[in-house]
């Protein structure tokens, strides 16, 4: 048995054994060292794979990572990268389990191939083996992920650990104007290690590009409400205009300048239903039910 840590429970672990080894959590966050932890097992490799010859950050990170694998080991902790890195050596190792695997499943597909990883990769090149069929669906310039680990480049490199991999472009577009793909075409084409491709549309109308500077977020808050006044008045309603941001902490200074303007508005989104701080509260009680020696749901109520 085992239990399972998000992404918080890692953290407080984390901060746990960065005191137990007197780390300086100034010097070292602890959110770096879990950001290193887990960079280190997409990339298939263990605290004692790391190469710390002359390089003071490794050993110190690693020193961290050492001690949080012995914890986790004790405790019967598993993080969301431990689970795959697990399935790719018992399956590496376990030759009649790995056939078993390859037999039952002989076409695999994946999606959103460009948001893999090292380990992921390797995992589905273990799977398929020399007879299984696989079909990826991806695109390299869609690759937003490469600061938790995704390498784009997979799909390239797929083509060549493959022999004799077919590549389909989906070139079509249906939901932009061509006016949009343009841009879009002009701003990619600039990316290295490509594998290329060239957007296109029927849709041959639109309304053109228009970029706005802000000096700041407050700036860029009244620009936004200023130009919602301005739909208001040419007779638009409310219900076709939507403000898209990347961020949930980006909202505040617009919702400041919608409140200020008297603007009715609705925010769509939020946390997940078992990121909820209320869910994962009652998920600790439920885990100390069943282990009472599991520290990270204690820690947590």
């Amino acid at each position: 048995e085992f239990s399972i840590l998000d992404s918080e429970d890692q953290l407080r672990v984390v901060k746990r054994v960065s005191k137990s080894l007197g780390v300086d959590e100034k010097k070292w966050p602890p959110k770096q060292i879990q950001w290193y932890i887990n960079k280190e097992k997409d990339e298939c490799r263990r605290s004692n794979d790391a190469s710390q010859e002359g390089d003071y950050f490794v050993a110190e990170m690693t020193k961290v990572y050492k001690a949080y694998e012995e914890l986790c080991d004790r405790e019967s902790l598993v993080d969301f990268g431990e689970l795959i890195l697990r399935t790719f050596i018992l399956l590496k190792t376990k030759q009649d389990l790995i056939t078993h695997y390859q037999k039952r499943f002989t076409n695999v597909l994946v999606d959103e191939f460009q948001d893999t990883n090292e380990v992921q990769y390797l995992l589905l090149s273990l799977l398929i083996g020399d007879e299984g069929r696989m079909t990826a669906v991806g695109d390299d310039d869609q690759s937003i992920y490469g600061w938790r680990g995704a390498k784009s480049e997979n799909l390239n490199r797929l083509t060549k650990d493959f022999k004799g991999t077919e590549i389909i472009r989906l070139e079509q577009n249906y939901r932009s104007t061509q006016i949009i793909l343009s841009a879009a075409n002009a701003v990619i084409t600039n990316n290295q290690s490509r594998l290329g491709k060239e957007l296109w549309t029927e849709k041959k109308e639109g309304e053109s590009i228009s970029i706005y500077s802000a000096y700041n977020e407050n700036d860029e808050a009244n620009y936004v409400t200023g130009t919602i006044q301005g739909f208001i008045s040419q007779g638009r309603s409310l219900e076709e205009i939507a403000i898209l941001y990347r961020s949930n902490a980006q909202s505040r200074a617009l919702e400041e300048a919608i409140l200020r303007e008297e603007l009715p508005y609705r925010i769509y989104g939020g946390l997940r239903f078992y990121e909820r701080a209320e869910i994962e509260n009652a998920m600790a009680y439920i885990r100390l039910i069943y282990g009472r020696e599991d520290d990270a749901a204690f820690e947590r109520v």
